[in-house]
């Protein structure tokens, strides 16, 4: 039963060493450890501050980042349709020329074909003159052979010849 019921003296030794080492921690150490406690309790306040601080930046750089976004979008979206407008002017212009020197390659072909026709019709035409002539030329050899019909002729033409 001694453990149960401690005697006077060992309370009184027990009581004396824990005020002994009470007295030599708080001379010692319990300025040493409040310090330290004091120094934690301001470093995590301030890594509280400072991580509210890098919170709110954080924020604010996605706020920044959105609005960077939407407006690199507008961008992006403005040049792809201005490209599509330059594109289809560009295809409208080559359109346009290819559709003019068509036409001017149809103007010079007809004028070509028109030309050659020409220069064709009055070499038939000079062709016809000349076979005319030589088949009138046969025709009055061939007529002026006799010369009673020769005679016959010219008096035709003395007659219809008007005498003032």
């Amino acid at each position: 039963m001694e453990l149960v019921m401690p005697g006077i003296g060992l309370i009184f030794w027990t009581t004396v060493a824990f005020g002994m080492v009470l007295i030599i921690l708080r001379k010692f150490a319990w300025k040493p450890i409040l310090y330290t406690i004091k120094e934690r309790e301001n470093y995590i306040a301030q890594s509280l501050k400072q991580s509210k601080r890098i919170q709110r930046e954080l924020d604010e750089l996605d706020n920044t980042k959105e609005k960077l976004m939407i407006q690199a979008k507008a961008t992006a979206e403005e040049i792809i349709q201005k490209a599509r407008i330059d594109g289809e002017q560009i295809v409208k212009a080559a359109q346009q020329k290819a559709q003019k020197e068509a036409s001017q390659l149809i103007n010079d072909a007809h004028n070509a074909i028109t030309a050659e026709r020409r220069a064709v019709e009055k070499e038939i035409r000079q062709q016809i003159a000349l076979l005319s002539v030589d088949i009138a030329k046969h025709v009055i050899q061939d007529e002026f052979n006799d010369i009673g019909k020769k005679n016959k002729y010219v008096n035709k033409l003395l007659e219809d010849i008007p005498l003032n």
